[in-house]
């Protein structure tokens, strides 16, 4: 009797099975880059369509004040002297260091929609709930959250104007501050062109940044913000104020995600200036959705900015495209009483 042959069983080997889970890896990186990919589009067309919002209750303001550009801050003191007050949702008198920076004083004209400001928060249904009225427990503190972290800054130094009470005067941080052009080949001092408090100061509207995505940081640098969700800022500023820089996109460059193991496969580098390097805690350009910063020029255009054209400086004041030096090196003389 014959036996027949045994069938030899085969079985993975180990550099087979890691190249089927190196090739799974692959193929869910591909996928998880896809989803991230569409999500951060989505974000994005959301934060262009809120900036457009944006702009109508920006220009709504300015038509109702003779052409006046909204003031980018207004120190208590300043707006006692003026003799304004503003309101909130129910009519109530807001404080006067709540409506230092823009967003309260803009969400009239905005029928106090949070959307376009905070709609980036995942707590916006309990501010529309708390901030509608006075006599809600948490009213007080909405005001505050409201006031201080809206989803866009304003360039409130170079647009209308940073205001601050000096002597019992009203005083136009950098109104009266001299910057160096060109005219031909000689250079000319100029005085009171830095700041537009109307639109016609603008040289080119279509060019100066109005509003864009912004947050407060501390000095350091950063490679695209993973932390989830941080708080946006009230204002933003340029690489530089007056003479003291104050963020540069960032040139180093890091790996990222998961670098150990086959999961570095998957893991995207991170390409140079793809972050922002603070060099003096500040209110700077934010990429909050990829690698681009949503943004508003004054002419009511919304762009994708990168933060290498932000780092231009005819970006936030149109004197800077005939400044002494290239757009990227202009500063300007400082503010005798004020440092950044």
């Amino acid at each position: 009797m014959t036996q027949t042959p045994r069938r030899q069983e085969r079985a993975f080997t180990i550099v087979e099975l890691l190249a089927v889970i190196g090739a799974i890896a692959i193929l869910l990186g591909i996928l998880l880059v896809g989803l991230q990919s569409g999500s951060r589009m989505s974000r994005n067309v959301r934060s262009m369509s809120n900036l457009k919002q944006l702009h109508i209750a920006w220009s709504s303001y300015s038509n109702a004040s003779q052409d006046r550009l909204l003031p980018g801050y207004l120190e208590p003191g300043v707006q006692e002297n003026w003799r304004v007050r503003y309101k909130s949702a129910d009519g109530s008198r807001v404080d006067a260091s709540q409506s230092a920076t823009y967003p309260l004083r803009l969400l009239p004209y905005l029928d106090f929609a949070l959307e376009p400001l905070y709609g980036y928060r995942n707590d916006i249904d309990e501010l529309v709930v708390s901030s509608a009225q006075s006599n809600a427990p948490n009213f007080e503190s909405s005001l505050n959250v409201l006031a201080s972290v809206p989803a866009f800054g304003y360039n409130a130094y170079y647009v209308g104007g940073w205001w601050e009470e000096r002597d019992d005067t009203n005083h136009l941080v950098y109104g009266n501050s001299a910057a160096n052009i060109l005219v031909g080949d000689d250079v000319r001092t100029v005085k009171g062109r830095l700041v537009a408090t109307t639109l016609s100061q603008i040289t080119d509207p279509s060019r100066v940044v109005a509003f864009c995505s912004s947050i407060y940081r501390n000095p350091g640098a950063t490679i695209r913000d993973q932390s989830g969700n941080p708080d946006g800022a009230a204002w933003v500023v340029p690489k530089r104020l007056c003479q003291t820089e104050i963020w540069a996109p960032f040139l180093g460059d890091s790996q990222g995600g998961v670098t150990a193991g086959l999961m570095s496969l998957v893991a995207p580098k991170r390409m140079a200036g793809e972050g922002i390097e603070v060099f003096v805690a500040q209110a700077v350009p934010f990429e909050r959705h990829g690698i681009s910063v949503p943004t508003m020029n004054c002419d009511g255009s919304v762009i994708q900015s990168t933060l290498d054209d932000l780092a231009r400086m005819d970006r936030w004041m149109g004197i800077a495209l005939s400044g002494e030096g290239n757009t990227s090196s202009f500063s300007h003389q400082c503010d005798d009483e004020i440092e950044p």
